[in-house]
């Protein structure tokens, strides 16, 4: 087994470097709750990120994708993947569980930023209806980490890494992050189980892609020792003759059996910079299509509480070009090809590297807020539907940075026409006061209204709808859009007699409507069908700034079939009526050698044999 596990390790992901990543689509965590300061208040909160504490966007409200849907997931980079300049790798993985599930086990966001307590009777705090502390892997899987041997056949450099699981070449203290496990957080595809199930991996060598596929839990049960003395100072092993030795039982958990997980290129982006792809011009991006009931079954029950995990891992050319003997425990110690921060000499004077080594292989990540994934209506069986939604926090762009100005995504979406749309998003009432922002202070707010184009900054007028035009045809639906379910609005009348016509006063009214300060930090716009072709685009009056922030979408519906596609068919029927008739003549010129078709035929080269 310890000769399987060094194999293994062989192609392991290990990264390198300061490189952090942020989800954007849906709005990823980087460890925040509802705090209101500009960096988050803990970084031990749910999970290791590595990232800087600026990241992440505050928690708005529950969300509730349809299973089978289509959701645009994207995120940013620091250095980049697919180009020359590193090796890289980014994983998406997301877990489920019911909100019915028990206290030590219920995935939930909490409502405070305290970590955790590695404690089962704290665990179950309550916070009024709600669990006190935010949990995504449960107690159980933490202890089991906590007490299972760590893999002795990793590559460690000169790190002094304890025995369990707890501990890495990365993290070797040991710090408690939520109750996720340091190890497989560190490693993939990983030896032990796990409550993550695996959707894409992207990659710059796709020669590694076969293995990722085999090696993924989705496909491939897991083994972990049940071993009842099991401890921190005896922890149980991950070997299985070992394991028995000890009296322990070797058990088997079944794959998830669902399906390996897409492997792709990744796409081109440069390093040093949070931005494009520079394969297409946009953020790098993946359209997730959601489970489903046979995958899930708190679907069926419409109980879910899930959460979409992304990792970022990239690793330098020096550590690979050492060879695949880099990435085990024989070159550790003396025999580490890595050195913190050494003198190299170059034509006979002393240059220092830059070099850490728990940070020579290093995994990034990032994690969104529970989302709920819903069964769909029977009136939606075989639909074909796309998510849209807002990402973006309030502020200028220096100040919601490494986070993004609200804008819609996928800003832009091709679709089939008759296929559908659902158009949902959340947002947060706990930004920093005084980020710049239309509104009332600290709210992200937004809606939607359609304009002639993406040049545009102003509306439709009522009068410029028409029946082919129309993004949304019923008006009770474009209104609803316009001011998201808004109650007990004041007039403008009200307003400047409340607030003494300060326009300050007046902008921050929490009544004032025009500017969607009454409006839930959620809105469910539902499922619309996209039965006219055509392009519509659309914006939000509340975030739409000019030379400030632009705030814009679009929608294309193509024809199910294109021009080119019908005048094939046309031109294949063609040739296949005419060929049918040809098949007919001249089997009725075999059966009739007297008719004129027989005469006919019989000129044919080639063909006169059939007839004859």
């Amino acid at each position: 087994m310890r000769i399987h596990v060094t194999l293994l390790c062989l192609s392991l992901l290990l990264v390198v470097a300061m490189a952090d990543v942020y989800m954007h689509a849906p709005p990823g965590s980087n460890d925040r709750n509802q705090e209101e300061g500009t960096n988050r208040d803990n970084a031990q909160r749910l999970f290791n990120s590595q990232n800087n504490d600026r990241g992440g966007y505050c928690r708005g409200g529950i969300v509730r994708w349809y299973e089978k849907s289509y959701l645009p997931v994207e995120w940013t980079s620091q250095h980049g993947c697919g180009n020359n300049q590193n090796d890289c790798n980014v994983i998406l993985q997301y877990m489920c569980g019911s909100t019915n599930d028990p206290a030590l086990t219920n995935i939930r966001d909490g409502t405070v930023t305290t970590t955790i307590p590695n404690d089962p009777a704290q665990v179950a705090t309550m916070s009024g209806s709600e669990y006190q502390f935010g949990m995504h892997e449960s107690y159980e899987y933490y202890n089991n980490c906590t007490t299972r041997s760590r893999n002795k056949g990793l590559f460690t450099a000169n790190q002094n890494v304890q025995n369990t699981a707890r501990f890495t070449r990365q993290q070797t203290g040991g710090t408690q992050y939520g109750f996720e496990c340091p190890e497989e957080r560190d490693y993939y595809p990983y030896w032990a189980p796990s409550p993550w199930k695996d959707i894409a991996i992207f990659t710059g060598d796709t020669d590694n892609c076969k293995m990722y596929k085999a090696q993924s839990q989705n496909v491939k049960s897991k083994y972990y020792c049940m071993f009842p003395g099991r401890a921190t100072n005896n922890p149980a092993s991950i070997d299985p003759a070992e394991c028995t030795s000890k009296g322990g039982q070797w058990v088997e958990q079944p794959s998830w059996g669902i399906g390996a997980p897409e492997c792709l290129k990744a796409e081109w982006n440069h390093v040093n910079h949070l931005g494009l792809s520079m394969d297409n011009g946009r953020y790098t991006s993946y359209n997730w299509s959601l489970p489903h009931q046979g995958m899930e079954d708190c679907i069926q029950s419409d109980t879910c509480a899930c959460v979409l995990r992304i990792r970022y891992n990239i690793s330098s050319s020096e550590v690979k070009g050492f060879g695949s003997s880099a990435y085990d425990s024989r070159n550790n110690g003396n025999n580490s090809p890595i050195k913190n921060n050494p003198n190299v000499l170059v034509e006979g004077q002393n240059l220092t590297l830059n070099i850490n080594e728990n940070q020579y292989g290093r995994t990034f990540q990032d994690r969104s807020h529970t989302f709920a994934i819903r069964p769909r209506p029977s009136s939606l069986k075989d639909a074909k539907i796309w998510n849209i939604m807002v990402k973006g926090k309030r502020g200028n762009i220096q100040q919601a940075y490494p986070a993004m100005e609200y804008q819609f995504t996928p800003s832009q979406i091709t679709m089939k026409k008759n296929e559908y749309v659902h158009f949902q998003w959340t947002g947060c009432d706990h930004n920093p006061a005084g980020n710049a922002g239309n509104g009332r202070n600290k709210l992200d707010r937004s809606n939607l209204v359609q304009i002639h184009s993406l040049g545009y900054g102003t509306p439709f007028k009522d009068d410029d709808y028409t029946s082919k035009n129309a993004l949304l045809t019923d008006p009770a639906d474009r209104l609803r859009f316009a001011q998201q379910d808004q109650v007990g609005c004041k007039s403008y009348a009200q307003l400047m007699a409340d607030n003494n016509n300060n326009q300050n006063d007046i902008e921050q009214d929490p009544q004032n409507c025009a500017y969607l300060n009454a409006a839930p930090n959620t809105f469910d716009g539902g499922v619309h069908k996209m039965d006219r072709t055509g392009s519509f685009y659309y914006m939000s009056t509340r975030n739409h700034d000019f030379s400030n922030r632009d705030q814009k979408g679009a929608i294309h519906v193509t024809p199910l079939l294109q021009t080119w596609q019908i005048a094939l068919i046309a031109v294949g029927c063609t040739l296949f009526v005419g060929l049918a008739t040809a098949g007919g003549s001249i089997a009725y010129a075999k059966t009739h050698p007297h008719s004129s078709a027989n005469r006919f035929f019989s000129k044919v080269p080639g063909v006169k044999r059939v007839v004859a």
